[in-house]
């Protein structure tokens, strides 16, 4: 695509979706991690490499939406897309090459740290939930981001997985209790 079909592509995607928004939304609960993890001074957040990000998942769900034929994606999809793009553009980029190693696989990181509490917070889970089964989970989710092979779906696999999990330990007869169509991106 050249230059000027890209922009009115965008600018068209833009009448249809919250991306101003979504972004804005993203920068914030990211440079918050990475406040909280005390390396917000160390890092920085690409706005070029976010916004594409942002772009490609909307690219994505009006795709999705189109093809299916449906209105809004559920929250599986919402989460597992947006955390895909991240990843795949990885718009956190070190700034000192000090930085301790723990922090060497930051994307990975950061996207753990955004998408484990939203996940607790949809099965109504408190964060602080000393649950040994959460930190491992959490665990294996960062340790996938890093060394393993992914894509929308399987992500959005995993996610409808923990929900389905919690939901029948719970003791929900349907395993629905979740599914609120209010929690969708239009």
């Amino acid at each position: 695509m050249d230059t000027d079909k890209t922009e009115e592509y965008i600018a068209e995607l833009a009448k249809k979706y919250p991306i101003k928004s979504r972004f804005s939304t993203l920068l914030d609960e990211i440079q918050s991690i990475l406040a909280e993890m005390g390396i917000i001074d160390l890092v920085e957040v690409n706005p070029d490499l976010l916004g594409k990000a942002v772009i490609d998942y909307f690219e994505d769900v009006d795709r999705l939406k189109d093809f299916e034929g449906i209105p809004h994606i559920n929250v599986d999809k919402i989460y597992s897309y947006g955390v895909y793009w991240i990843l795949r553009r990885s718009p956190i980029q070190i700034l000192d090459k000090k930085l301790d190693k723990r922090f060497m696989h930051i994307n990975e990181k950061i996207c753990t740290a955004l998408i484990f509490p939203k996940m607790l917070a949809e099965m109504g889970i408190p964060q602080n939930s000393a649950n040994d089964r959460y930190a491992g989970f959490l665990d294996l989710i960062y340790y996938n981001f890093r060394y393993r092979t992914y894509t929308q779906q399987s992500l959005e696999l995993m996610i409808e997985a923990f929900f389905c999990g919690y939901a029948i330990k719970k003791g929900d007869s349907d395993g629905q209790e979740f599914k609120d169509d209010s929690r969708t991106d239009k």
